[in-house]
């Protein structure tokens, strides 16, 4: 299945900002974050850069809805999803 994300804040600069992934039927959030992971070199699995997926620091919507709000990592995806990555933002 194709899922199409896209990256935004610092996290982008080291996974890059916009992907077109092809992930077998069934991948869950944490599938697609490891994936990303291992593209760049980075082995902490559960993780993307200093971000713990599922954390409080890193917002993860699919098709407009936060992981948070449906079964978190293990967020079931599907065939043409619409994912954004994006730490929260801090400071005033």
């Amino acid at each position: 299945m194709n899922i199409r994300v896209r990256i935004y804040g610092d996290i982008a600069n080291t996974l890059g900002t916009k992907h077109l992934l092809q992930l077998p039927r069934g991948a869950t959030v944490k599938h697609l974050t490891n994936h990303l992971a291992a593209k760049t070199g980075q082995t902490r699995q559960g993780h993307l850069g200093e971000f713990k997926v599922g954390g409080p620091d890193l917002a993860i919507m699919i098709n407009g809805r936060n992981i948070q709000l449906l079964d978190g990592p293990d967020t079931q995806l599907h065939d043409q999803d619409d994912v954004v990555i994006m730490p929260f933002v801090v400071g005033g």
